[in-house]
C-alpha cells in the first residue's frame, strides 16, 4: 500500500484516499473520492466514506484541494480490484478536463511554481522584447500550460497584460521553462529559431541566460549601421531584462 502522503495537483483525475481530521462518519474509513478540475472552486476531489459504495457514483462530501492531512493515490491495480470506473459519471457536470499527466508537471524547472488550486496554471514572464527597442517593461502574467516537452511549453495567457501590445488575454504563446532568473520566458518563433547559433553567458545576478529579442535584432539595435552577414557584430552585451544596469549579458555568435 501507498504511504500517505500530501494529495496535490499530480493526482488530478485519479482515486485518492485522504485520511480527515473530522470525517462526518462514526467509522474509522478514510474519505475515497476522485480528483477533478473545478472551473470556478479549482482542484477538488468528490466522494465519501471508503466503505460505502454508493459514494462512488453519488458523492456526498467535497474537498478543495490541497488540504493538510495525509492522503494517497491509488494505482491502478488498486482501482481495478476495488471495481472503481476509469472515471465517474458525474465528472461530465464539471466539463472538459485537462489531461491526466503532462511532462510539464514533472519538469524540475518547473517545481513549485504551479498554483495550488489548478494545476497547470503558473506565472510566466511576458513582454514585446527587449525594452531598449520597444520601450515597454516585462511583465509577469498566468498562463495555463497545455502541451509542449523538453523545457518549451504551450500555454494560454489568462490576464491581460498592462501596457505590452504584441501579446493578449486568449492567446497561445510558447515559454522555456527554465530560462534562469525568477520566472519562466515568453519566447517567439523567431527567438527560438535563431537562439541556437549563439552562446549567452549568464546575468551574474540572477543567472538569466536568455534574451527577449533574437540576437540579431539586439544587435541591429545597438548597431543600426549594420548590415546583414559580416557586418552584424560577433559580440556583444545586453543589460539583464529583470536586473537592469550594471548587471549584463555576454551574447557571442557560436562558434566565433
Amino acid at each position: 500500500m501507498t504511504k500517505p502522503t500530501a494529495v496535490d495537483g499530480a493526482a488530478l483525475l485519479r482515486w485518492v484516499e485522504l485520511e480527515l481530521t473530522e470525517p462526518p462518519w462514526p467509522e474509522t474509513d478514510p474519505f475515497l473520492g476522485f480528483v477533478y478540475l473545478d472551473p470556478q472552486a479549482g482542484l477538488s476531489t468528490k466522494g465519501g466514506r471508503a466503505g460505502d459504495p454508493s459514494q462512488v457514483e453519488r458523492p456526498g462530501l467535497t474537498v478543495r484541494l490541497p488540504i493538510g492531512v495525509p492522503g494517497r493515490v491509488l494505482d491502478d491495480d488498486e482501482v481495478a480490484r476495488r471495481g472503481l470506473p476509469a472515471t465517474p459519471s458525474w465528472l461530465s457536470f464539471y466539463g472538459p478536463q485537462p489531461p491526466a499527466s503532462g511532462p510539464w508537471r514533472s519538469d524540475p524547472g518547473l517545481r513549485g511554481r504551479f498554483h495550488a488550486q489548478y494545476p497547470d496554471d503558473l506565472q510566466v514572464l511576458v513582454h514585446d522584447g527587449e525594452p531598449r527597442r520597444s520601450g515597454k517593461r516585462t511583465e509577469v502574467c498566468w498562463v495555463r500550460v497545455v502541451a509542449g516537452d523538453g523545457g518549451v511549453y504551450e500555454g494560454e495567457l489568462l490576464n491581460q497584460p498592462h501596457q505590452l501590445a504584441t501579446v493578449k488575454a486568449g492567446q497561445r504563446i510558447r515559454f522555456l521553462a527554465a530560462p534562469g532568473g525568477r520566472h519562466p520566458l515568453y519566447v517567439t518563433e523567431e527567438y527560438m529559431s535563431e537562439r541556437p547559433g549563439w552562446d549567452i553567458q549568464p546575468c551574474p545576478s540572477c543567472g538569466m541566460h536568455e534574451t527577449l529579442d533574437p540576437p540579431s535584432v539586439m544587435a541591429k539595435t545597438r548597431f543600426p549601421d549594420a548590415g546583414d552577414g559580416m557586418d552584424v557584430p560577433l559580440m556583444f552585451t545586453a543589460h539583464c531584462a529583470l536586473c537592469g544596469p550594471p548587471h549584463a549579458l555576454v551574447v557571442k555568435r557560436r562558434g566565433e
